[in-house]
């Protein structure tokens, strides 16, 4: 017994040297508190481990043996959906790295280090293409060289990833290559047919990725953003063939996300079409409502939409917003009694205000409020604004209609009650104020 028992002892400090782990450091290290690690599923992720980031900016996270191959992502911060990266990990290494906001994550060693340098290749080598044909005196030869290197850059990623997981989605990220030198127009026309070849949206490897999210944005950005060949609706439209055969859940799940990022970039008109056209169809067979229910709020407060309408409740029950006339702009002010930030601008507001003319600039104070009391007693201090009070059912329904995540919350709107500005916090406000210059020269 006491013989096998020295064997364990002896043997143990090996067993716990093969678990592999990952380790990482940040810079600055104040800037980080720990990670947290996901697995990542064709329709979400699922919590794995998770650990603390020390004062020196590392952390080292063993991986538990039920830690399978698979693809991967890590929170460093919160919000979790804006600071992450992703990667894979193929149940036999550990992993290394080092990270910064400016520089983003390098991995220094391994099947990731490989699949991100071949990765961040292929765009340099593409970018070089697109100049060179983009060039009013195209160089054949170096086209020639370039796609060259780009035949070289592929079968020699392809040639080091063989026994490993990072090979398949070397494969599936395969760019279109020609084989000779061909003109912009021709090599645009089978850039853009051949974008999607070597990837398939069902394999649910692919759907556990980052993968397919930046496939649809390159495809979006280098044909619609860089291009302007192609209208944001027939880019659309393309991307959605791509995916309407695949799993209802990962296609909601994949668009939305698409959406974010147009959101995001402030590419207002094709986050639009891509709600109304597909996404909020597909939400409600799903029977989710809570992403139709954003998607139509965010799609109803999008600039130059008509702000949603309401009664001028305490103020005038027969009117609604939008029946109110008289001024060149409209500020919508949501706000509480409970908010100490809000009883400190309002009345800073109110004041900036009566140095404008009647009639250029209107605020709706619109009180989201648990105790009717003391809004009554704080609106007596603000008479120039119009007032409406949001109790019980009606607060509900501002939060909902309008998207309330905060009090104060500021939207402006013009005479047509179409939203112009949605600024966050008072010195944004007081920008949108002074730039228009309406009311200055009339």
């Amino acid at each position: 017994m006491i013989p096998r028992l020295l064997f364990l002892l002896i043997l143990l400090p090996t067993i716990l040297s093969c678990q592999n782990s990952i380790t990482g450091e940040f810079t600055p290290p104040e800037d980080y508190d720990f990670v947290i690690l996901y697995h990542l599923t064709p329709t979400g992720k699922v919590y794995a481990a998770d650990t603390q980031v020390n004062d020196k900016g590392k952390f080292k996270l063993e991986l538990a043996p039920e830690i399978k191959k698979g693809n991967y992502r890590l929170v460093y911060n919160l919000p979790e959906e804006e600071h992450y990266f992703d990667f894979i990990y193929n149940g036999n290494e550990s992993l290394d790295f080092s990270f910064s906001e400016a520089n983003g994550v390098n991995f220094k060693s391994g099947e990731n280090k490989l699949l991100l340098d071949y990765v961040q290749d292929m765009k340099t080598i593409q970018q070089n293409i697109n100049t060179e044909l983009s060039s009013e005196n195209t160089d054949k030869k170096k086209v020639e060289d370039l796609i060259a290197q780009q035949t070289k850059t592929q079968n020699d990623a392809e040639t080091k990833s063989k026994t490993n997981y990072s090979h398949f989605f070397i494969k599936a990220l395969k760019p279109y290559i020609p084989e000779d030198f061909v003109n912009k127009d021709v090599y645009e026309i089978s850039r853009k047919s051949d974008f999607f070849d070597n990837f398939d949206f069902n394999d649910p490897t692919l759907q556990s990725t980052s993968f397919p999210l930046k496939m649809i944005e390159d495809y979006y950005h280098d044909f619609v953003t860089q291009k302007g060949g192609l209208s944001y609706r027939s880019a659309i439209n393309d991307i959605h063939l791509q995916l309407k055969n695949t799993d209802p859940q990962f296609q909601k799940s994949l668009m939305a996300e698409f959406w974010q990022k147009l959101r995001n970039e402030r590419k207002n008109n094709a986050a639009n079409y891509l709600a109304e056209r597909f996404l909020i169809p597909l939400a409600n067979s799903l029977e989710d409502q809570e992403l139709t229910q954003k998607l139509e709020v965010t799609t109803n407060l999008t600039l130059g939409a008509k702000a949603p309408n309401f009664t001028l409740t305490d103020y005038d029950n027969s009117k609604t917003f939008h029946e109110v006339q008289g001024s060149d702009y409209y500020i919508l002010a949501f706000w509480s009694t409970e908010c100490s930030h809000c009883l400190k601008h309002m009345p800073e507001i109110h004041e900036r205000l009566k140095t404008i003319p009647s009639g250029k600039i209107k605020v709706i104070a619109v009180g989201m409020e648990l105790d009717e009391d003391q809004w009554r007693q704080e609106i007596n201090k603000l008479p120039d604004f119009l007032h409406v009070l949001a109790m019980d059912d009606s607060l509900g329904e501002f939060a909902r209609n309008y998207d309330i995540q905060a009090t104060p919350t500021f939207i402006v709107v013009d005479k047509d009650k179409k939203i112009i500005a949605k600024p966050r916090g008072v010195k944004n406000l007081y920008s949108i104020i002074d730039s228009l210059e309406n009311y200055k020269t009339k």
